[in-house]
């Protein structure tokens, strides 16, 4: 009989560790649980400020602007300004355009469309839905229509108007090339 008040005695003490054992792990699981729930909670509020972030600015008729657009247009617009300075510091695509043929400007132009096309990819890849050639596209063509605005901004506010002629069209394609490099470095930040 004392053997088995023993084992009793054990038993029982082995059940109240468990016991403490199943408090401790209801504890765990519990904090783990609030852990989940303000994880989903930030979780929640961060969808709700890229619903927000979204939201469009300017809506006529299916024309939208949202203004994820506008800080990519206000970047690329940045980062050309940027390339223009640097392209008429350092090179002067007036006096390049009077030397340079025009295949050899387009050839160049051809390769930086290429080159840019590939960063955005890197970069973009995980936004592109659809078609992923007409998305490049779409995005090079906005890069470069704001490099050739600003490229032709800065050769009037440089003072280096060559006039409407032939140069103005290969200096135009020249003074890109920085322009539109710079612009898309500075929207795939």
């Amino acid at each position: 009989m004392a053997d088995a008040s023993v084992k009793l005695d054990n038993i029982n003490a082995k059940l109240n560790k468990l016991e403490h054992i199943e408090e401790k792990v209801e504890k765990v699981l519990a904090k783990q649980e609030a852990q989940v729930k303000r994880i989903e909670k930030e979780e929640s509020k961060i969808e709700k400020e890229e619903k927000h972030i979204e939201k469009s600015l300017v809506q006529v008729g299916e024309f939208t602007v949202k203004k994820s657009q506008v800080m990519e247009f206000s970047r690329g617009v940045a980062g050309a300004f940027v390339g223009v300075g640097l392209g008429q510091a350092l090179g002067g695509s007036v006096l390049l355009a009077e030397k340079l043929p025009m295949r050899n400007a387009i050839g160049i132009l051809i390769f930086i469309l290429v080159m840019v096309g590939i960063l955005i990819f890197k970069y973009d890849n995980k936004y592109i839905k659809g078609n992923a050639f007409w998305y490049i596209f779409k995005k090079i063509m906005f890069l470069y229509a704001i490099a050739l605005v600003v490229e032709f901004l800065g050769l009037v506010l440089f003072n280096n108007f060559p006039g409407w002629n032939k140069t103005l069209v290969v200096a135009l394609i020249i003074g890109s090339y920085p322009a539109m490099s710079a612009a898309a470095a500075f929207t795939l930040v």
